[in-house]
């Protein structure tokens, strides 16, 4: 902290995974302005909306700056403060209770929007502490798509937009949203000539941009892949000579695509047979091709076979590994996040992590975690076991996890739960103790970014209160728990840990900032591909002893008009979402000048709907189905389809102190069904494309 009282310190922005390198103005040794980072080799100085209020959430009155214990009932909004020893000692309690009485695996940790090397903390924690229950929305964010692209050809693929491409493909990503970095490299292509199509139910900066707009329906995009592959193969436009020498399966994927015609696709998609043709005739014929991908199709039951079809299109194409394609990067040379020592995923039993929540659904050997739904399931039924206490390091789980009613209940019921936050979220109301954790900007560590895997420094400017890391609340829980000695003793020495392979301490990597990675161009022509065939895997054995399908296969969602034709006669619309540029999730409405720039939930549909329902812009409506039904205001667009509605996702209200901050009125999680079928492969949930209706608000 009395490093440097006026200057600019060097550090990185962890409000998202991204990791943009920022500069933080500090005068009279505090932060007065934060700025990106030219030199950062991920984000070249960009900054997004959210990061350029890193100050607002720092010095924000909202924060949570003590710990604090429940003096009421559960939500009732009643706490009294007390001193970091008598929380740690309250939850320490908590747990052990939970654990001797109904076995470690009765604990469930919770965690939320992913924190870097923070959540690998909080894994080791779990590790050691015995439970094999760390749950998180993983299965239906990025993670399909990453362990769809490992089982297809070995790595997770990043666009080379440098070069650039020839043909940029986006599919159900909204990179100006998400990744304000990206969206500057995509800008750069454009301006250089590059072709854009883009696969998107909702309009967007890129759709206005795009030579071809292809407006799939709602939670299809998986039949539409099928459709673009299937042109690709019986027009000849694959890569002959790549597909001959470097994928294995490509007769079995013929085929299975063999029914999948332009023609078929549009029944499914409402995708135009032309446009499937044209979308698969301008990649494939492309000599340099981008597809770079989004969560948009991740929650849905199709979600790891989505990530699939568009990892097998990259194969077929030839574009993996080709500049101005999707290419491998080197990370720094840092213990890797995935590292088993640093998860110390050794200290449980395959045994009993075979017995997490969610195992008994069948779902990939390789994914690792918890399922959410299932868990609050758990928590309700006992089935498959008691589950006791809950730990929550920044999970909102109320408005993240499907059927947020259901999720209540569960956290009404269980014996114990313990919350770590920066604010007074609505589920950090129902807990019995809250621990206030600090931002980036409170704490020092390392950080590896998202875009581009380089490794660069989080260095702390400031104090809030009594907020501590994340990590400095495992290491003094440990401690009262029996395994202290596993963890490390300060941030710093935890850092030093992660950075001994690159021979470096952390104070040192304080003089340098930054660890670039590498792009890796063709990695595969001089060590194969990282797959049991060393080849892209068009078809995968390893899927097929699984129990899963080899081949993408598309099944139909529940709760459409093709799957429920009679529910579509009482719901008669498609919901899907879109999240606001202002806002990370759940996170930012309690901070003034995004609030102010997005101050309403907001439902888009197209006039024609609207006026046959009596709706005008502007008005508040209804967004309802069997399970409930949540208000958004109108908001009319002639880019939507007449047969959809496109609303808000993770909606609550910081300033109203009324049933958990209204976390039940706008919230979309409350239509959504948290019972099965789940998605085979990772247990994934419908967060997009199922049926509605929309009424005015009289």
């Amino acid at each position: 902290m009395d490093r440097l009282a006026d200057g600019i310190v060097r550090s990185t922005c962890t409000l998202c995974s991204d990791g943009c390198g920022v500069l933080v103005h500090l005068k009279d040794g505090r932060p007065v302005r934060v700025e990106g980072d030219p030199d950062h080799q991920a984000s070249e100085g960009a900054l997004c909306v959210r990061g350029a209020a890193s100050l607002d959430v720092l010095n924000s009155p909202e924060r949570l700056t003590h710990p604090l214990r429940r003096t009421g009932e559960r939500g009732e909004g009643k706490w009294e403060r007390i001193s970091w020893d008598e929380a740690l000692d309250a939850v320490a309690a908590g747990l052990s209770a939970a654990s001797k009485e109904y076995g470690p695996e009765s604990v469930v940790f919770a965690r939320g929007g992913a924190k870097g090397y923070q959540d690998r903390y909080l894994a080791r924690f779990a590790n050691l502490f015995g439970s094999p229950n760390v749950t998180a929305t993983s299965n239906i964010c990025h993670v399909p798509r990453a362990n769809a692209a490992a089982v297809t050809h070995g790595y997770f693929p990043m666009p080379d937009y440098e070069h650039p491409p020839e043909v940029i493909v986006l599919w159900g990503v909204n990179p100006q949203f998400t990744s304000v970095a990206q969206h500057r490299r995509i800008a750069r292509a454009l301006e250089k000539g590059s072709r854009l199509l883009v696969i998107d139910a909702v309009d967007t900066w890129y759709t206005r941009r795009a030579e071809l707009w292809v407006r799939p329906r709602p939670a299809s995009d998986l039949a539409l892949a099928l459709g673009v592959i299937h042109v690709v193969i019986e027009e000849g436009l694959y890569d002959s000579e790549f597909v001959e020498k470097w994928t294995v399966g490509f007769e079995e994927l013929r085929e299975a695509v063999r029914e999948a015609t332009p023609e078929e696709t549009e029944r499914l998609t409402w995708v135009p047979a032309e446009q499937v043709r044209a979308l698969a005739r301008a990649y494939a014929g492309a000599h340099r091709a981008v597809l770079d991908w989004g969560n948009a199709f991740d929650g849905n039951l199709n979600s790891f076979q989505s990530g699939r079809a568009l990892s097998i299109l990259r194969g077929v194409t030839g574009n993996l590994g080709r500049p101005g394609g999707e290419i491998d990067w080197a990370p720094a040379s840092i213990v890797p996040e995935g590292s088993p020592e640093l998860n110390a995923q050794d200290a449980i039993s395959p045994e009993l992590r075979a017995r997490r929540i969610g195992a008994e659904e069948g779902i990939l050997p390789i994914y690792y975690s918890g399922l959410p739904q299932k868990s609050m399931k758990a928590i309700l039924e006992e089935d498959p076991y008691h589950v006791e206490a809950l730990y929550i390091p920044g999970a909102a789980v109320l408005q993240s996890y499907n059927d947020s009613r259901e999720v209540r209940r569960a956290l009404q019921k269980v014996g114990f739960l313990a919350v770590a936050e920066l604010f007074m979220t609505p589920t950090a109301e129902m807990a019995d103790i809250v621990l206030p954790v600090t931002s980036y900007l409170e704490m020092d560590s390392v950080h590896m970014c998202a875009v581009k895997p380089c490794v660069s420094i989080v260095q702390k400017v400031a104090e809030v209160g009594e907020a501590w890391s994340d990590l400095r609340i495992y290491n003094q829980l440990s401690r009262r728990m029996g395994f202290g000695e596993a963890f490390w003793p300060s941030e710093t020495a935890a850092a030093d840990y992660l950075l001994a392979p690159a021979g470096l301490t952390f104070d040192e990597f304080r003089e340098i900032g930054l660890l670039p990675a590498t792009r890796l161009y063709r990695s595969h022509e001089a060590a194969g591909f990282s797959t049991p065939s060393g080849k892209v895997e068009l078809a995968s054995e390893r899927l097929a002893e699984w129990g899963f399908d080899a081949v993408p296969v598309y099944y139909e969602p529940p709760e459409t008009p093709l799957s429920a034709p009679e529910l579509a006669e009482r719901y008669p619309l498609i919901l899907t979402s879109q999240k606001p540029q202002q806002f990370l999730h759940t996170a930012f409405r309690q901070i003034p000048g995004p609030r102010a720039a997005h101050p309403d939930p907001i439902v888009r549909m197209h006039p024609r709907t609207a006026a046959d329902l009596g709706i005008a812009d502007g008005d508040w409506v209804w967004i309802e189905n069997e399970r409930g039904r949540v208000t958004q205001k109108a908001a009319l667009t002639d880019t939507v389809d007449p047969r959809v509605v496109v609303a808000e996702p993770s909606w609550w209200y910081p300033e109203d102190d009324a049933d958990l901050h209204g976390s039940e009125r706008s919230n979309l999680n409350v239509l959504a069904s948290s019972d099965p079928p789940y998605g085979k492969e990772m247990g994934s949930t419908m967060l997009r494309g199922y049926l509605c209706r929309v009424t005015p608000v009289r």
